[in-house]
């Protein structure tokens, strides 16, 4: 059998990680992942801009947006 030379074999160790370095490298993956899910997701299930919502909420209620910003200035204005 033929003999390594110590160059190699300090090439070879020199990705071996200890227990507590995998782990490490797991939880940075692992992190890495769930930010990449969390983003895809916020992205697909947007929320309505508020005016969007505002008027929306002002078409259900059977009165419209300019006039329930009237009747809130002629309440404050009392």
């Amino acid at each position: 059998m033929k003999r390594e030379s110590p160059g190699k074999i300090a090439r070879r160790h020199f990705f071996r990680l200890t227990p507590e370095e995998k782990r490490t490298v797991c939880f940075v993956l692992a992190a890495v992942i769930v930010g990449l899910g969390a983003r895809s997701y916020r992205a697909t299930h947007t929320l309505p801009p508020r005016t969007t919502a505002i008027a929306e909420t002002a078409k259900t209620v059977s009165l419209p947006a300019q006039k329930r910003a009237e009747a809130k200035q002629r309440k404050l204005a009392r």
